[in-house]
């Protein structure tokens, strides 16, 4: 979902494009979310006409008023679902006499680039499902069409998120601790942070945001602002986590998703963590690797989650390796995935040198690789944390 998300983003600006962005809608995501034809209607002059459609013959009217009541509701919501018989339009019925359910949304572009997108809705849909993908059409419609407009919010977003990120790596006991962050776009949706809890015991996040730009900057923002505040207030990780999970399903798009690694860090190399649906920590020595795999899903899209701890023990002379994928989906020059396999090997690689030197060198070597999808990048995040043993 995110790569069509970034498809639209790349050329989603005018009429030809979005019809095309409806046929790929109704053929990547029709058959297994249960919605059929696609009807796409631009506004000339307060009307909408019908401007593609993925069928042959409609049922659908050639163009819709301001004034009509599914153009009302719209205007008033954004997206609708419109399924129960008080909420028809008057003109919405089947060819057969009966009536069928069906979901629509605006797009609100800059003036004069305003349509409607709607999908007609087939047996055994489900509406958490057809909401969560087409919502995330329309956001990602709805940004790239107000792009110009947003420049210099962006500048301003860009500023932001530099402000919120560390701008250098901690000092910790026994520890060689390395970070750098490189976004794709402008603004990017990486996050990563560290946060002093007590003097032997250190609070890591690591986390990326849906899609790119402004918003994933905010998404992020509202993300460490909220794990430092529930850390700030002593919460227990996961009580946190999950309190900011309901303040993030309720503030922002059922589309807009993040993934976050917490975990807080003895000195001794104790490890308490919690994945929410991130890529896995690794536990990297000279014969072993361990990987901190999701104990829940993603955030964002449900109101409650699933989420448990885990503990792992970092011994001396390993290192703890925290990431986002835009390092791990690269190519290698033979046509084979980097993968999570890569990045374990370029870290034993240089693993004797200090944690900076390790994340430089990985960082000089994915730059030369391909990105796996010919459409966008992806922001690239590695944290590195080296348990020094001072006896060796």
């Amino acid at each position: 979902m995110d790569r069509m998300l970034a498809r639209i983003a790349s050329d989603g600006d005018e009429g030809a494009p979005l019809t095309r962005i409806l046929d790929d809608l109704v053929s990547s995501f029709g058959e297994e979310l249960h919605f059929g034809n696609g009807h796409l209607y631009r506004e000339l002059f307060g009307v909408y006409e019908l401007l593609h459609t993925t069928c042959e013959e409609s049922f659908f009217p050639a163009r819709l008023t301001e004034e009509d009541p599914a153009v009302m509701m719209l205007a008033e919501h954004g997206s609708f679902v419109f399924e129960n018989p008080w909420e028809m339009p008057p003109w919405f019925t089947h060819p057969e006499g009966r009536i069928k359910e069906f979901v629509a949304f605006q797009i609100d572009g800059p003036p004069g680039h305003r349509y409607v997108m709607l999908f007609t809705l087939g047996p055994d849909w489900v509406r958490d499902e057809v909401a969560f993908c087409l919502n995330g059409a329309r956001f990602a419609l709805n940004y790239q069409l107000k792009h110009d407009a947003a420049e210099n919010e962006m500048a301003t977003a860009a500023q932001i998120q530099r402000s919120l990120l560390p701008k250098k790596s901690p000092t910790f006991e026994g520890w060689d601790i390395a970070a750098r962050s490189e976004a794709a776009d402008a603004v990017g949706g990486d996050l990563y942070d560290f946060i002093r809890i007590e003097e032997d015991l250190m609070g890591l996040a690591v986390g990326d945001a849906s899609g790119h730009g402004l918003s994933a900057a905010l998404l992020v923002r509202d993300v460490l602002m909220g794990i430092r505040m529930g850390v700030g207030i002593n919460m227990k990780m996961i009580y946190a986590m999950k309190k900011l999970n309901r303040v993030l399903n309720r503030t922002t798009f059922s589309t807009r998703f993040v993934s976050v690694f917490y975990a807080e860090l003895h000195r001794k190399g104790g490890l308490l963590y919690a994945n929410a649906g991130h890529t896995s920590g690794l536990i990297i020595t000279d014969d072993a690797v361990t990987q901190l795999d999701p104990t829940g899903p993603i955030m964002g899209p449900l109101p409650d989650i699933p989420l448990e701890r885990g503990y792992a023990n970092i011994p001396k002379g390993a290192l703890l390796a925290l990431y986002t994928d835009g390092i791990t989906e690269r190519v290698n020059p033979d046509g084979s995935p980097f993968e999570e396999a890569g990045l374990i090997e370029q870290i034993r690689k240089h693993r004797h040198r200090t944690a900076s030197e390790i994340v430089w060198q990985v960082f000089d070597h994915v730059r030369k690789l391909d990105h796996e999808s010919d459409m966008f990048e992806d922001d690239m995040t590695l944290v590195v944390l080296k348990h020094e043993d001072v006896s060796a």
